[in-house]
């Protein structure tokens, strides 16, 4: 009966941190709920209600998809599926308390120190999307979900890592770095705590053979290879150390440096924490803190940095943002380490007030983008080219950028330069024009990527302040000015 009272005191606390954690992530992403913006794949899958998981092995989305959306056909239901995202990686963040802390009693501080998972930048991409969130989110959920039962014997811990690892894989492969990352940082604590070495290595053993045994059974019985669009060839040594700058160089980038700054203090209140509390020798715990944190940077964005087409999109680097909300946690919970809770609490609000900032910025280039297309098409319908019934290939070249508005606020937040993409433009990719071709009915337009207009020298049609217009009786080329 006493066990039966306990964990039931467990179920308690896990339902109010994930409530409460729910509620401030659904509040940190409503401009991005409310700005209703199509974000790249969901373009097509708007348009067509394709799936479309498969080609990348995400198996898993698949299925899931099926049944959030009740049909085969994808219709458009946001925000169900943010909402349900943010949900997912509420509870996420509450095992990772739970896991970090023991604790059974709720506490809202440590709602707030793992905020950083869901609302910082790289992470507010995923929670763009309207299709593909909720999974991005269940990545992170079953990476950290094996840690619950780390205490339940050998085989079941190690079983429940291997299903973990896998299920990530079948997801979205960017969180591979975080069930490393909690590892490395638990093995930390143990020690910290008292714990033999020796029992803290066998925990990070057993971890890392159902973590590595998880990514095999996913690489060689599971996954179908891509190569056109990544390549898992494991890349030499230094490119890997290459390809790892190259994402820290990001961060160092697209973040605010009074951002890094307070991520930094958040970094040295952990060791100062760690050194301070140990019944270790200090001199020891600092040499190990300071090597948890080096292991942790160089496992944060998974596998992408040892492979040979990493991917350095923002929803990618969102293993950053993990990162300091793992170490806000026990900073969080230190006692009396007041300035190391203000700096997280400092960097937790940034990120807050930044998520409304890309909510409207989403809305703000959404209205520009059907202004600019807007004025394209009634251009084009008033041409006597179009007066006939003959099909056309019209061709964009040019790209009209972000929002004026927006112009300003990028200098500002030097992220919003990835985080925005191309809605309306020329060139290879194929999103920045599919809106413009697909959800507007064309009348006999049709698309050609073999030809480029550009190269034909047409006769100038129309030009004017926005656009100008090139084009015969069966080639129109649209060039867009910024």
């Amino acid at each position: 009966m006493k066990k039966i009272v306990q964990k039931f005191r467990e179920y308690l606390f896990m339902k109010k941190a994930v409530l409460v954690l729910a509620m401030l992530y659904a509040l940190g992403i409503s401009a991005i709920l409310r700005a209703d913006f199509k974000y790249i794949d969901d373009l097509g899958r708007v348009r067509y209600g394709y799936r479309g998981w498969n080609d990348f092995s995400r198996y898993l989305n698949e299925c899931l998809s099926v049944v959030l959306h009740a049909d085969a056909y994808l219709t458009d239901i946001s925000p169900l599926p943010q909402l349900t995202a943010v949900l997912i990686l509420a509870v996420a963040g509450s095992v990772v308390v739970f896991v970090l802390t023991g604790k059974r009693e709720f506490c809202f501080w440590n709602s707030i120190a793992v905020l950083p998972m869901g609302l910082s930048p790289y992470f507010l991409e995923c929670f763009s999307y309207k299709y593909d969130s909720p999974y991005m989110a269940l990545s992170v959920l079953a990476s950290v979900l094996p840690l619950l039962l780390q205490e339940q014997g050998l085989f079941i811990y190690f079983a429940a890592s291997v299903a973990g690892s896998a299920a990530m894989c079948m997801t979205y492969q960017a969180s591979s770095g975080i069930f490393p990352m909690l590892v490395i940082l638990l093995c930390l604590q143990q020690w910290n705590q008292g714990k033999h070495i020796r029992e803290s290595l066998r925990f990070g053993l057993v971890s890392m053979g159902g973590y590595v045994a998880g990514l095999l059974l996913f690489r060689f019985l599971i996954m179908t290879p891509v190569d056109d669009y990544i390549s898992l060839s494991i890349v030499s040594v230094p490119r890997m150390a290459r390809q790892l700058s190259a994402y820290y160089a990001y961060v160092w980038q697209d973040l605010k440096k009074w951002w890094i700054l307070l991520a930094g203090a958040v970094v040295f209140a952990f060791v100062y924490s760690t050194v301070r509390d140990t019944v270790q020798r200090k001199w020891a715990a600092f040499i190990l803190s300071v090597l948890t944190l080096l292991l942790m940077g160089l496992v944060c964005f998974g596998v992408y940095p040892v492979i040979e087409t990493p991917r350095y999109q923002p929803r990618t680097m969102y293993g950053i943002g993990v990162l300091i909300a793992f170490l806000g946690v026990p900073v969080m919970n230190a006692v009396r380490l007041y300035p190391g809770k203000l700096v997280h609490l400092l960097l937790c609000w940034a990120f807050f007030s930044f998520s409304f900032t890309y909510g409207n910025a989403l809305a703000e280039q959404q209205r520009y983008t059907d202004f600019r297309i807007q004025l394209v098409i009634e251009d084009m319908d008033g041409l006597a080219v179009f007066g006939s019934d003959e099909e056309k290939t019209v061709q964009i070249d040019g790209d009209i950028g972000q929002s004026p508005v927006l112009r300003q606020q990028r200098q500002s937040y030097q992220i919003l330069n990835r985080l925005i993409p191309s809605t309306f433009g020329g060139g290879a990719w194929n999103w920045n024009k599919y809106y413009f071709y697909e959800y507007f009915s064309l009348k006999n337009v049709i698309r050609d990527t073999s030809a480029d207009l550009t190269t034909y020298q047409l006769p100038l049609l129309q030009d004017g302040m926005y656009h100008a217009i090139y084009g015969d009786e069966q080639h129109v080329l649209i060039e867009l000015k910024r």
